[in-house]
């Protein structure tokens, strides 16, 4: 048991959202998940409150007296339309109610309020040196500037009250049924078309769901996360190539893997202007996560590659 503590979770019925209120409702929390609609709740044995803080807020939202606030919820890069991906948008629902949330942190003496923001606000790449925290910020897009602005919102709501902070910066989060990037790639590999990555070897950190939630946890129940920000990622760094064979491994299927070279991709995406994505796929962004292991005990993923291979057992059999 957890001390019976309660928790209120923002964002409850995202991808990440659902695996931690299940986790921390076996552990013994009091959950109470913050949804846009009860038809989203999250699992069974937890209370909902229904409101969507992008159009309304309530100042009582946290009056039933909880010991800390995960906030999870805003808006996520590259989800819906070009209209939907403005810095207004993106200031609405990432930046906005993480200050009324703080402030009302603040207000009612919650003991801690953990934000998950993103490695983002390090840049979308990295040479030589992995991102730490002390890693100078250079948000590269709309979303990471205003996932930095949230933070920097956070801070300045809670500066002077006795409510802790933690910042989470995570790297790509995957898992069975990701949405977003990791999705997307999970569906191009079972469709078992040859992909142009056989010669790339870049160093991409990503983090398991499942260590991700065990972080979270720890940064509720550890006092050494008081007021502490924390990049996340698994042990080791791997390269587009090789989630590419893992995860069509598991679905029993070949490689599938061309050599083609990559300055071709350099200079069409170039044309196009869509560098950002030519470093997404080809680039390298690695991350050192050993503080949150160092200072909290944390537990990460260490074989990224084998966690790869079970997702794709696990799509292959869901098709």
């Amino acid at each position: 048991m957890a001390g019976g503590k309660k928790i209120l979770v923002t964002g409850a019925s995202g991808f990440i959202g659902k695996e931690l209120c299940k986790v921390l409702v076996e552990r013994g929390f009091l959950v109470t998940a913050l949804v846009r609609s009860e038809k989203r709740l999250p699992c069974a044995g937890i209370d909902c409150l229904v409101q969507d803080l992008d159009r309304q807020f309530d100042v009582d939202i946290l009056a039933g007296d909880f010991d800390a606030v995960i906030h999870l919820a805003g808006k996520a890069h590259g989800r819906g339309g070009a209209g939907d991906q403005t810095p207004e948008t993106f200031e609405r629902s990432n930046v906005e109610p993480t200050r009324h949330l703080a402030e009302c942190a603040a207000s009612g003496g919650i003991q801690r309020f953990i934000y998950l923001s993103s490695i983002g606000v390090h840049g979308d790449s990295t040479s030589g040196s992995p991102i730490t925290e002390q890693s100078g910020e250079r948000p590269h897009a709309d979303y990471a500037r205003s996932k930095l602005r949230g933070e920097i919102a956070l801070r300045e709501s809670l500066c002077g009250s006795s409510t802790a902070f933690c910042i989470i910066r995570p790297t790509l989060v995957y898992g069975e049924n990701a949405p977003g990037n990791f999705g997307r790639l999970v569906a191009l590999c079972r469709r078992g078309l040859p992909l142009p990555f056989r010669n790339v070897n870049n160093r991409r950190s990503m983090v398991s769901l499942d260590s991700l939630v065990h972080l979270i946890i720890l940064c509720i129940e550890r006092p050494e996360a008081e007021n502490q920000v924390f990049v996340a990622a698994d042990e080791n760094p791997v390269s587009t190539g090789d989630i590419i064979r893992s995860l069509r491994t598991g679905m029993g299927k070949g490689a599938g893997l061309i050599r083609v070279p990559v300055g071709v991709f350099r200079g069409i995406l170039s044309i196009f202007g869509r560098s950002p994505v030519y470093r997404q796929l080809f680039g390298d962004l690695e991350v050192d996560a050993s503080k949150a292991v160092n200072l909290l005990g944390w537990k990460r993923e260490a074989d990224t590659l084998g966690r790869l291979q079970l997702i794709g057992k696990k799509a292959k059999a869901g098709e």
